[in-house]
């Protein structure tokens, strides 16, 4: 007779992200979409790799960004390969576009956390089809919108200021890389999990280019900077 033990099928789950990727900061400008996050992987507090990407172009048309648990990641991406294969064995001169892209994006998700099983990301997608910019985001129990800009993590708070008092439907490119820099380099100030090799990518109409990771140039003199803890309430 079996035992209970061998009746009960073997299931994983992330039940605590582990390796996880901090904000992605993305916008609209004149051509199409800019999107910056940095390459920092962090086990718990430790900032123990320096070199993942979490921006991926997505068939034709799209660019996905992803924070969180970088193995949910890795099977979010497995899940879109089968997606473009299966609309690309149609064969019918047609592609899947960004928003589509989104819709089935925020489904898996929400259908994720009704099974208490959740991804443990919250993702931006970015794309151009047929001239139409398009930028949203979702997160890991299902919640999503579109914007001109948008950030996840902790960029959410702390970059979405900027974006909202600088940015505007006609910036060019150079204009929109100064103005993630700026986003990247506040992050990078205030964000213990950021990391100071970043890359950014973008996706017009002819499709997505990642550019190489490079550093930021910072100032650290600031006096707030080399001693902190300066009148803070119970400190030596």
């Amino acid at each position: 007779m079996a035992s209970n033990s061998d009746l009960v099928s073997d299931t994983q789950r992330t039940l605590y992200p582990y390796v996880t990727g901090t904000s992605v900061v993305a916008l609209k400008y004149k051509d199409g979409i800019l999107m910056a996050a940095d390459m920092g992987g962090s086990y718990g507090s430790t900032l123990r790799y320096k070199s993942i990407d979490r921006l991926k172009p997505i068939g034709k048309h799209s660019l996905l960004g992803a924070s969180g648990e970088i193995s949910d990641f890795q099977e979010i991406l497995h899940y879109l390969d089968e997606l473009i294969l299966y609309d690309n064995m149609w064969d019918d001169g047609n592609s899947l576009g960004p928003k589509e892209v989104h819709n089935y994006l925020t489904q898996v998700m929400y259908n994720r956390r009704n099974k208490f099983n959740p991804l443990w990301n919250a993702l931006v997608l970015g794309g151009v089809k047929n001239g139409q910019k398009y930028l949203g985001m979702v997160n890991m129990i299902g919640i999503n919108f579109e914007d001109n800009h948008v950030a996840t993590g902790l960029g959410n708070h702390l970059t979405r200021p900027i974006l909202r008092d600088e940015w505007h439907e006609n910036l060019t490119f150079e204009e929109g890389v100064k103005l993630l820099e700026k986003c990247m380099r506040v992050l990078l100030y205030r964000d213990r999990s950021a990391v100071n090799k970043i890359q950014i990518s973008k996706i017009t109409e002819e499709g997505a280019t990642l550019f190489p990771p490079y550093s930021l140039k910072t100032y650290w003199e600031f006096t707030a900077f080399k001693n902190p803890t300066v009148g803070a309430e119970g400190s030596w």
